[in-house]
């Protein structure tokens, strides 16, 4: 008799953007990366629950098979808010979430 074998759900390792806040004008590189699951699985990224893509082309993200790389040449005040990585395949979904805080901001994000 054949076994029945079950996909594995993506599994993210958390990432975070630091303890302190970014000053305008540094440099913001962060990973997300799957550290556990079965292919194929698509990363997806998003800003306060708006989808990162071409229309934010001061965005960057680097994508390769477990790791994509988000990264901010210069960061500003525009660039402070949630930052959420999902990955998703057959079997399910993770996602973790961090928050960008720029001196000069108030957020109210908890």
């Amino acid at each position: 008799m054949l076994g029945v074998v079950h996909a594995v759900a993506p599994q993210i390792l958390q990432f975070s953007f630091g303890d302190d806040p970014l000053n305008s004008g540094e440099m913001l590189s962060v990973s997300c990366t799957i550290v556990k699951g079965d292919f194929p699985v698509k990363l997806t990224w998003t800003f306060d629950d708006m989808p990162i893509d071409s229309s934010r082309p001061d965005v960057n993200i680097v994508i390769n098979k477990r790791v994509n790389f988000l990264s901010i040449d210069s960061v500003a005040a525009r660039h402070a808010g949630r930052y959420k990585c999902t990955a998703t395949n057959a079997a399910g979904s993770d996602s973790h979430t961090a928050v960008l805080s720029v001196n000069g901001t108030a957020l109210s994000y908890m």
